[in-house]
């Protein structure tokens, strides 16, 4: 069945079906897993956990079975911290990078970084190798047009991974560069734009909003984001756009 003007053909199946998966897993060459109940708010805290956690084993263990080459993971940088409480994520420094380790407050981002040691898990015992991509909120263009937004402080705070967003054609070439590109085992990439969501200088803004709670590793240039793509950059090659305040 179409999937509206995809050329590609369309299954609807129970990804927690773990028979329907080692069917449809057996007539690849490699896997793109981006199914998942898609954010902490998106459904019941216990439903997120199982039906990702669930997904993400029975996708993964069939590829192994069946020795498919690639996977590539749809985690996210929620895994690295998240939470409705502003305040409660405080990394131990910045910018973010696979270096330091996820810390999740909810289901959402444990579950993604569940599936990441299923990745990993599978990567050491078989011949498939597994890319997780950490990518930060999406933002389409037509949002990033309303950019900048009101810069967070200790009154008005926001956490601190939203600080940062992801252009939804950044990630989809990331998730193309990774299926094709030969990396053995795991790895795990954090992917951002370069700027953040405001205007603001970012290294004023951690000041303001952390005070000296958070180590600062190298410097921050302007609005840059709070993540780093540096590994992604030297691993894959990637480039990422940063246009919303280019002109400015």
């Amino acid at each position: 069945m179409p999937k509206g003007d995809s050329p590609a053909p369309f299954i609807e199946a129970d990804l927690c079906d773990v028979e329907r998966v080692t069917e449809l897993v057996s007539r690849s060459e490699a896997v793109i897993h981006m199914g998942a109940i898609p954010g902490p708010r998106a459904g019941e805290e216990q439903v997120t956990f199982l039906n990702n956690s669930l997904s993400t084993y029975n996708i993964m263990m069939a590829a192994a079975a069946q020795q498919v080459r690639r996977v590539v993971f749809s985690s996210s940088a929620f895994a690295m911290g998240w939470s409705d409480n502003p305040d409660a994520f405080v990394p131990r420094y910045l910018p973010l990078d696979e270096e330091h380790e996820p810390m999740p407050f909810e289901t959402y981002g444990l579950s993604k970084q569940i599936g990441e040691c299923i990745g990993a898990m599978v990567a050491r015992s078989s011949e498939t190798s597994v890319i997780s991509l950490r990518f930060n909120n999406v933002v389409s263009p037509e949002l990033q047009a309303e950019f900048p937004l009101e810069a967070p402080t200790p009154e008005k705070p926001r956490t601190l991974v939203l600080w940062s967003y992801s252009d939804p054609r950044d990630v989809a070439e990331a998730h193309l560069t990774a299926l094709e590109s030969d990396i053995c085992g795991h790895e795990a990439f954090l992917l951002s734009q370069p700027k953040s969501r405001f205007l603001e200088p970012t290294a004023e803004l951690i000041e303001r909003n952390f005070g000296d709670r958070i180590e600062i590793r190298g410097s921050f240039e302007g609005n840059a984001g709070i993540i780093s793509t540096k590994k992604a950059q030297s691993m894959l090659g990637l480039e990422f756009r940063s246009e919303w305040n280019q002109a400015l």
